[in-house]
């Protein structure tokens, strides 16, 4: 029967299972609808949003411009929407130069999704058309993600060579970059690039991917004379100029980008890095320290900024250092970055002065524009042209509308949003010329400060494009050193020039504006000459590696080492030296200077250098008396808190890194309750990601607990990490390492009633032990006071009496001795027997019954001298 049935019940689920699948099948397949994609960019973006991910007419598009940047995203990646924004910039930066294009390449069958496989989104790739325009070269960007940065990539793409014309030249890309890169190509001939150059060209752009600073300029040498000055043999041929020597590549005129841009890689040698640290889980700083020890400077990396100071004096410092053949060429080198710091500060403020005037005129540009504005038929509307652009004809030109609605109310009518511009004659400063472009320039200029605006009072204003155009190509910006601009074919003057001219006067205006919002220029004092390290680092075995690191960035790494970036100078800009070795850092507490950081590198060098703890945040929470917590210790208070004598301090060690190191809370904190009755005991933790502590407490496993004893405090003890981390083996651990006096007062705080019950027996089998001794000690000492008096009776019928009578006199002051002992021991045992079973005023009756214990304790250790009494009397 059981067997049938089970046969039914099968068959049933069979049956069952054969209709859903039928009823699964009538019905199709069972698919869940993804639904349609939307657009990710905005309406009027500068970035052309191909969000059903078609890869085909992308293509065309990159077809159709030398430079196009793409970014491969997820609409729902939180990374992916901030770069939405940075893009924006970007593109409103260099929209006229490059191609801006987003591609959504997360959905489902579309072409992208299909055709690539992004492994994180986003994913930013610079797109180079060949010269035959019929493909492109994808260079991939890692660098950050934010719109400085990569302006600043995209500013390098659009330069990537810079033209050799005299050693002059030459000199000047050594004091800017690292390393230079020069070919020799002939373009002697116009009807066809020379062979090689653009490979050459191609492996510029692929060197800012593994050099996302200026660390290495690429330069070309197109003059005979000029290359036979510089040392080339042969056209096509490449050298790559280094801080102390010079290498040919002797494979240029065969090899392609990709060979060229390794063999660069693989030869350069930088006295100081940048060191970029993505903020992602990487290797890149760690690589760095493992090699030894190494100077870290901390210091703004400002991509608007042409020229960094604070980073200029580590590479003059680092040139001197790494000089061990006292090389002219390096001396002089160094020498010429000193010059080059003092030029760069003259050449801002003229940039300084050159962007104020144009400025200035551009605001009377546009004020002579409004004049001629008509407010009657004019229609303001957001950043784009009117209604009635496409209606105008003759004198009546197209009107151009730029709209910034304030943020923290709504306008509602074209009175409100049309306002007039501030007066142009005001001179406050060159942000104050640039806020008040902004509310009235319309161009990509006017665009991108509009991002970045700090100000919040915006405005509408409308004006004609006529008026606006014919403005801006009239002005040429003021230099101290104008020069009229001719053709040099015909000796004409030419317009092409002074638009250049213009267009860099506008750029240098934008990067001055963006650069100020981001950081200040940051420049080095100068101070008394510094001493001389030249080829120190051959001197020592404790040769430096010379990094910078982005504090803009970068500044938790810095807070992370103790460096309080805020109270420096220059701002945000401080250097510290990391030897993994030693497990040490040192920090330069005084302002950078030439003088300072030389000084900071002999101290180093000979040992005169303090180890600097890091500490962490300071718990002002104190634990009470009467609470069971655990006290947060830092560097600064770990020494005093735990060596104070007759206190007990139980500490744990833990990272906030380290995943056991969650589980043994539970652990640390029942113990710290069992424990409570303990007099002076604390229970502590410490967190050494963020506190750094003296070498001798330093621990390669976490979770670890180490125990400071209430007197002895050189016999610190650490659990076993081999034992499983539980309360009874931690309460093991504890217990072995309690004085007796604490062991007895942990044990009289866990005795119950059974206990008590015990200990009043064992007290009366120990008085009534005490009372026979009392009276064996008492016959003794009668026995000995009766020779004595006999002896004193006859003293001359006993040889050797004196000594005799010595001993006698010795015997009877120990039993003497004893006898009072055993007196206080047996008061002891009454009170332990009174007091063992008492309930009433419990906190008193511990505490004598704690001494009484004590004193029996200790007694017993004295029981030796005990011996020698009645061993003594035994011998008489």
């Amino acid at each position: 029967m059981i067997l049938r049935s089970k046969i039914m019940m099968a068959c049933k689920l069979l049956c069952f299972l054969l209709a859903v699948v039928i009823v699964v099948h009538s019905r199709g397949p069972l698919t869940r609808k993804v639904s349609s994609p939307q657009p990710f960019f905005p309406r009027h973006s500068l970035v052309s949003d191909f969000y059903t991910g078609d890869v085909a007419k992308l293509t065309e598009r990159l077809l159709g411009a030398d430079l196009s940047l793409v970014v491969y995203y997820a609409p729902w990646d939180r990374d992916s929407q901030h770069l939405r924004w940075e893009m924006e910039k970007a593109a409103r930066y260099h929209h006229e130069q490059i191609y801006f294009a987003a591609v959504n390449c997360w959905h489902p069958n579309s072409e992208c999704k299909t055709r690539y496989k992004i492994r994180t989104y986003p994913a930013i790739v610079l797109h180079v058309r060949s010269v035959s325009g019929t493909e492109t070269k994808a260079l991939a960007y890692g660098g950050p993600r934010d719109a400085g940065h990569i302006i600043r990539f995209l500013s390098r793409a659009l330069h990537p060579l810079t033209h050799v014309a005299s050693h002059a030249d030459l000199a000047r890309l050594q004091m800017e970059h690292n390393a230079v890169v020069l070919g020799y190509y002939d373009f002697s001939t116009v009807k066809q690039l020379p062979r090689g150059f653009i490979s050459y060209y191609l492996a510029s752009l692929r060197s800012l991917q593994h050099h996302k600073t200026s660390a290495i300029a690429w330069g070309v040498v197109t003059n005979h004379k000029v290359a036979t000055a510089l040392s080339f043999n042969e056209t096509r041929s490449v050298h790559l100029v280094l801080w102390n020597t010079t290498l040919v590549f002797t494979n240029a005129a065969s090899s392609n980008s990709e060979g060229m841009s390794n063999w660069v890689n693989k030869w350069v040698d930088e006295t100081t890095i940048w060191v970029d640290i993505p903020g992602t889980k990487s290797m890149a700083l760690h690589s760095v320290l493992q090699k030894g020890p190494t100077l870290i400077l901390f210091t703004p990396d400002n991509p608007y900024h042409t020229v960094n100071d604070p980073f200029t004096v580590l590479r003059e410092i680092s040139l001197d250092y790494s000089n061990c053949n006292q090389s002219s060429r390096v001396s002089n080198l160094a020498r010429y970055l000193s010059s080059l710091r003092a030029k760069s500060r003259i050449q801002l403020r003229q940039a300084e002065r050159v962007c104020r005037s144009y400025l200035q005129n551009q605001l009377h540009i546009l004020h002579l524009s409004k004049q001629q504005f008509n407010s009657k038929d004019e229609t303001c509307c957001g950043s784009e042209p009117s209604s009635e652009a496409g209606t105008t004809t003759g004198d009546q030109q197209s009107k151009v509308c730029d709209m910034c609605t304030h943020p923290t109310r709504t306008l509602t009518t074209p009175e409100e949003l049309c306002t007039n511009p501030i007066s142009w004659e005001e001179d406050s400063g060159l942000l104050h010329h640039v806020n008040k472009l902004m509310t009235v320039f319309s161009d990509s200029c006017r665009h991108l400060m509009l991002q970045y605006s700090p100000w919040e009072h915006y405005s509408v204003c409308c004006q004609r494009n006529n008026t606006l155009a014919k403005a801006k190509s009239s002005y040429i910006p003021h230099t101290p050193e104008k020069k009229e601009a001719f053709d040099v074919g015909s000796g004409h003057p030419d317009d092409r020039i002074e638009k250049l001219v213009a267009l860099a006067a506008e750029d240098q205006c934008k990067r001055l504006f963006h650069g100020s919002l981001v950081a200040p220029h940051s420049f080095v004092k100068d101070q008394h000459p510094a001493p001389d390290i030249t080829g120190l680092g051959c001197k020592t075995n404790k040769t430096l590696t010379f990094v910078a690191v982005d504090s803009l960035r970068h500044g938790d790494v810095a807070e992370k080492l103790g460096v309080n970036l805020t109270t420096r100078e220059p701002q945000k800009t401080a250097a510290v030296i990391v030897d993994v070795a030693r497990e040490a850092h040192f920090i330069m507490d005084a302002s950078l200077s030439k003088l300072t950081l030389a000084n900071f590198i002999i101290n180093y060098t000979h040992g005169l250098l303090d180890r600097i703890l890091v500490t962490g945040h300071v718990d002002t929470n104190r634990c009470k008396p009467s609470q069971i917590c655990i006290q947060e210790l830092t560097s600064e208070n770990y020494l005093k808190f735990t060596q104070e004598m007759g206190k007990m301090v139980v500490v744990l060690h833990y990272s906030s890194n380290c995943a056991a190191c969650t589980t043994v809370g539970h652990v640390f904190m029942t113990v710290a309750h069992m424990a409570r009755h303990i007099p002076n005991i604390t229970f502590a933790r410490i967190n050494i990601l963020t506190n750094t502590l003296p070498w001798n407490l330093y621990f390669q496993t976490l979770p670890s607990i180490i125990v400071h004893p209430h007197y002895r405090k050189s016999d610190s003890s650490v659990f076993d990490s081999t034992l499983p981390l539980t309360p009874a083996n931690l309460m093991s651990f504890l217990v072995s390492n309690l004085d007796p006096s604490h062991r007895l007062s942990l044990a009289l705080s866990t005795c119950r009633d059974d206990c008590h019950e015990q200990v009043v027996q064992a007290a009366a089998v120990a008085t009534t032990q005490l009372h026979h001794l009392m009276t064996v000690t008492t016959t003794k000492l009668q026995d000995v006071l009766h020779r004595l008096v006999k002896l004193k009776e006859t003293p001359h019928e006993i040889p050797h009496w004196e000594n005799h009578y010595q001993i006698l006199v010795h015997t009877k002051h120990l039993l003497v001795r004893d006898i009072k002992t055993q007196r206080v021991k047996l008061n002891h045992l009454n009170q332990v027997q009174k007091l063992v079973p008492s309930n009433s005023n419990k906190l008193l009756i511990e505490s004598d019954l704690l001494k009484s214990l004590q004193y029996i304790i200790q007694s017993k250790s004295n029981s030796k001298k005990t011996l020698e009494s009645s061993t003594l009397h035994n011998e008489l």
